[in-house]
């Protein structure tokens, strides 16, 4: 009855052991996996990004103002990215948002709080009517105005506009036809500016 008893306890303690080290084994996969997951990734982003500072100072950020100097951005830069948010019924004024863009830079250029941010990138983006098509509709181009401000020295050391392609054409029902600025592009503008290009 005793030896039973032992038996049975073994058996217990081997079998709980077992279950630890692979219930172990199990979360720390799935925290590989979720650590390699894109989506995972940003989510954690954007909750890091809410947490900060920054978000809070975006329509401050939307105000600074400077006088054109081209120059290099300061070393070691840490950038913070704006946009105009397109949303904003026309007439209602300009309302700017974080950008998506800045998830994209490099780690190391990301600032991570409004004391280490030293350069902020405004994104305006907006249509402009470039012609007519022969069913009378209306031809937009698009626009990206990329405005790189030195926040320390209160100069723009970089300013560029990037017009879309031609509108494309449109069938005999449709209004209006639109070119576009791909965002990838806005994108390679802004690193390159920072000295990473693509190899």
């Amino acid at each position: 009855m005793i030896k039973n008893n032992k038996r049975r306890c073994t058996f217990f303690f081997i079998m709980s052991v077992l279950l630890f080290i692979f219930s172990g084994c199990g979360s720390s996969s799935e925290e590989a996996a979720s650590s390699s997951d894109p989506e995972a990734i940003r989510e954690s982003q954007i909750s890091e990004l809410e947490n900060s500072d920054l978000i809070g100072n975006v329509d401050a950020y939307a105000a600074i103002q400077g006088v054109l100097a081209e120059s290099a951005a300061p070393t070691p830069a840490k950038v913070f990215i704006i946009e105009n948010d397109e949303s904003v019924e026309e007439g209602a004024g300009e309302k700017y948002v974080y950008s998506p863009h800045y998830f994209d830079l490099p780690e190391e250029l990301q600032a991570k709080s409004d004391a280490e941010m030293n350069v902020l990138v405004k994104l305006r983006s907006y249509y402009m009517e470039t012609g007519t098509y022969s069913n009378e509709g209306i031809a937009y181009t698009r626009y990206v105005q990329i405005t790189i401000l030195d926040r320390a020295a209160g100069t723009i050391i970089h300013e560029e506009t990037m017009i879309g392609s031609a509108p494309f054409s449109i069938s005999e029902d449709q209004s209006a036809g639109y070119g576009y600025v791909p965002e990838y592009q806005v994108l390679e503008k802004i690193l390159a500016y920072f000295g990473y290009s693509e190899e």
